[in-house]
């Protein structure tokens, strides 16, 4: 009984370093992809749509191509409190990662001294008090594997919701990717 319970205990530990190190070596993959898409960028193909009724001040898609490849889809949504942007990064047509940013301002942008005097307010819009939450996503053949949040830790993929969170992202992903390919096919 030892015996055998000494050798699923060993076989469980030895599955859970390879998952880990493949883990790893995916996030470490998946951030070079990330990094060599930004650092060239400026280089790429564009094309860019405007998104209205998803938010209060409206939005904007562009599609970053290299060699007809898309490698990004950034997606801004404008609103009088804060603006949402999420870039989606593509490695041979597929959703590798995704990059969530929530910019809140501390006031609404229209929130000037006049406004705030007329409301017994003493303070203005101002972009420099604007707080950042960031979260981002890894992906393997479209699964979502790892979420790391505001303070990269961890989320928990095995609850329900935070598993329906990749699925979400993958389904806004293609919505953005088609619209912005028929804007390139007019």
């Amino acid at each position: 009984m030892n015996k055998t319970l000494y050798i699923l205990l060993s076989l469980f530990l030895a599955s859970s370093s390879i998952l880990a190190q493949n883990t790893d070596s995916l996030t470490q993959e998946i951030s070079e992809k990330y990094n060599y898409t930004r650092t060239n960028l400026s280089s790429f193909d564009t094309t860019a749509i405007d998104i209205w009724g998803e938010s209060t001040e409206g939005g904007q898609g562009i599609a970053f191509y290299e060699n007809s490849k898309l490698k990004m889809i950034q997606v801004i949504w404008f609103g009088e409190t804060g603006r949402n942007m999420i870039e989606y990064y593509f490695e041979n047509g597929k959703l590798i990662f995704a990059f969530d940013q929530n910019f809140k301002y501390n006031r609404p942008i229209y929130w000037d001294e006049k406004k705030a005097v007329e409301s017994g307010d003493k303070e203005v819009f101002d972009s420099k008090k604007t707080t950042v939450k960031e979260d981002r996503y890894y992906f393997n053949n479209e699964v979502l594997f790892l979420w790391l949040d505001n303070q990269k830790n961890k989320m928990d993929l095995t609850m329900g919701t935070n598993s329906i969170v990749g699925k979400g992202l993958i389904a806004h992903c293609y919505k953005m990717k088609d619209k912005l390919k028929n804007k390139t096919n007019e």
